[in-house]
C-alpha cells in the first residue's frame, strides 16, 4: 500500500521555529537537521505502523540525531503529521 503525507499546520509551524532556531547556531546544523527531517519521513511513509501507539491514536518517531519525534496518524492511506517537537518541550 502506497502513503501519502499530509502536514497539519502545527507541524508546518514547528519546522519553522526549529529552522529559526538552528539558523540562529549556524546554517549546517540547520540543514542537517532537515536531512534527518525528510529521512525520518521518509522512513514512515515506507514503514507507517513501526511505531506503537502512544496517546490518542498517535504515533511518534523519533529522529536518530536529534532529540525532535514526529508525532503522527494513519487513517487508510493517509499519514497526518501532527507535530514534529522537541523531546524536553513542555506544554501546559
Amino acid at each position: 500500500m502506497s502513503f501519502q503525507l499530509f502536514f497539519r499546520p502545527k507541524a508546518e509551524k514547528d519546522l519553522s521555529e526549529t529552522e529559526d532556531y538552528y539558523n540562529k547556531i549556524s546554517p549546517d546544523l540547520t540543514d542537517r537537521f532537515f536531512e534527518e527531517f525528510f529521512y525520518t519521513a521518509d522512513f514512515i511513509q515506507q514503514n507507517p505502523y513501526l511505531y506503537q501507539v502512544r496517546y490518542r491514536g498517535m504515533r511518534i518517531a523519533p529522529f536518530n540525531n536529534f532529540p525532535f519525534g514526529v508525532h503522527y496518524t494513519i487513517t487508510g492511506n493517509k499519514i497526518r503529521i501532527y507535530r514534529v517537537l522537541h523531546t524536553k518541550r513542555y506544554f501546559k
